[in-house]
């Protein structure tokens, strides 16, 4: 659900699945021309994504020899090829975002995140933040999951007739329905209409936070089509530059990380330095502002803080109790 809300939100998005992607496949491939019987580079997955967003599903399927060939493409945002009398460098200036299961099919909360992933540093180093979502045995929580499903279902179409099957109807669905409706009207809304079965659970946020119903009703949730021309509009037109402020914060930051000897999800190298200001300059587009400044990089810290150490330290071993009782008989 994740990576499907990341494809219709981003400008630029390609979707792959690790089982049936390899190295080539993922950078680039030498391939024969039919017609003329001369060597052509088809672009792979990154390649075409540049300047935009990779989804890798099952990320743990890939093979290690497949899941070598993005090193380069994550560290260096390029990939060169030497191949058939090919040399030539392209961009894959990309985010990736994956997702992949634990090794033992259940995350096991006794054994550290790097023994629950099976992924190896040199790969999880390049990615910026790591999160563990775990499966939570809560009865409110299951509730939630459940009573948003049985809405999901429930939700009917504009326009359509009463009795029509609208079951397999998912929130991929609705939201290129909304984008395409957008479209055909030429102007974009800045609000969704409130409609109860699909945002009742934006609606009981704002009942926890005791804010004024009646106005938030028509003003709850950003459209999709809006939200999706705001981030062009971010990425491509707003360039902040780390006041020195900013810059003081970072270096103590990432000082205070490296000196710090406990259990992380992600090792924390000269990548971490740069995440750190990845994410500062990323809040700063955020605000549409020029100049990133210290609490932009307080906001990086604290989401950087949050996927080291969220879920990281594992949980201790119940120990069993032995009754050794001596029967002196």
């Amino acid at each position: 659900q994740l990576l499907g809300f990341v494809l219709n939100v981003a400008p630029l998005a390609v979707s792959t699945s690790g089982r049936g992607s390899s190295g080539v496949g993922l950078t680039a491939a030498v391939t024969n021309d039919r017609e003329t019987g001369e060597r052509t580079l088809e672009a792979g997955a990154m390649v075409l994504a540049d300047k935009g967003v990779v989804c890798i599903d099952e990320f743990d399927k890939m093979t290690d020899e497949d899941r070598v060939a993005i090193h380069e493409v994550m560290e260096q945002q390029t990939v060169t090829i030497s191949k058939a009398g090919i040399h030539t460098s392209l961009n894959a200036r990309c985010s990736v975002v994956a997702a992949a299961n634990p090794i033992y099919g259940k995350y096991n909360r006794f054994k550290k995140p790097m023994e629950n992933v099976g992924l190896p540093d040199s790969l999880l180093s390049r990615f910026d933040l790591l999160f563990i979502v775990l499966d939570d045995l809560r009865p409110e929580h299951d509730r939630k999951i459940s009573d948003h499903v049985l809405r999901m279902h429930q939700y009917r179409r504009p326009g359509d007739e009463y009795g029509v099957e609208a079951f397999g109807m998912t929130e991929e669905d609705i939201l290129l329905e909304e984008l395409e409706r957008s479209e055909n009207q030429g102007e974009t809304a800045i609000y969704q209409k409130f409609d109860k079965l699909l945002h009742a659970g934006a609606l009981e946020n704002l009942m926890r936070k005791n804010l004024n119903l009646i106005e938030s009703k028509q003003k709850i949730l950003f459209s999709i089509p809006f939200i999706k021309k705001y981030i062009l509009y971010a990425k491509n037109r707003v360039r902040p530059v780390l006041n020195q402020a900013a810059n003081d914060f970072i270096v103590s930051a990432y000082a205070t990380l490296r000196s710090k000897e406990d259990i992380k999800t992600l090792p924390v190298t000269a990548r971490t330095l740069e995440t750190l200001i990845r994410l500062t300059t990323a809040h700063a587009k955020c605000r549409l502002a020029k100049e990133a400044t210290e609490e932009d990089a307080k906001i990086a810290l604290e989401i950087l803080n949050f996927a080291l150490y969220h879920e990281a330290l594992p949980q201790q071993k119940p120990k069993l109790q032995s009754n050794n009782n001596n029967n002196n008989n």
